[in-house]
C-alpha cells in the first residue's frame, strides 16, 4: 500500500477507497485513518469508522472507538454499545468505549 494517504482520502471524500482499503489495513494505518476521519463530519467518515469496528483486530477497533468518540455523532452509540456486549472482560476496550459514550454524550448536553 505504497503512497496509502488517509487524510488526503477524508479530504477528498474518498470514502469508497477508504472503505476497500479497510478489510486490508494493520493497526498502524487503522489508527492513521481513523485519526483523518474523527475530524470530518461527513457520513462516509462515519461510516468508514463503523465499518473499522467490524474488523478482528483490537488495536483497529481500539482506534475507532476513540475516533467515533471525537466525532460525537449520536448514533455511534448503538455501534459502541453492541461492541461493548461483544468485548467480554477486556477492561481496556470497555474503558475506551465508556470514554467514548461520555464524549457523544458531551456532544449533545451543549
Amino acid at each position: 500500500m505504497f503512497g496509502f494517504h488517509p487524510d488526503k482520502l477524508v479530504k477528498e471524500g474518498k470514502w469508497d477507497k477508504l472503505e476497500s482499503e479497510v478489510g486490508r489495513l494493520d493497526a498502524e494505518k487503522c489508527a492513521q485513518v481513523a485519526e483523518a476521519c474523527q475530524s470530518s463530519r461527513e457520513d462516509g467518515a462515519y461510516n468508514v469508522l463503523v465499518s473499522i469496528l467490524g474488523k478482528d483486530d483490537r488495536a483497529c477497533k481500539l482506534a475507532a472507538v476513540k475516533a467515533l468518540g471525537v466525532q460525537g455523532r449520536g448514533s455511534a452509540a448503538t455501534h459502541l454499545m453492541h461492541l461493548m456486549d461483544s468485548c467480554g472482560g477486556d477492561a481496556e476496550m470497555k474503558a475506551a468505549i465508556e470514554t467514548a459514550l461520555n464524549q457523544i454524550h458531551g456532544h449533545h448536553e451543549s
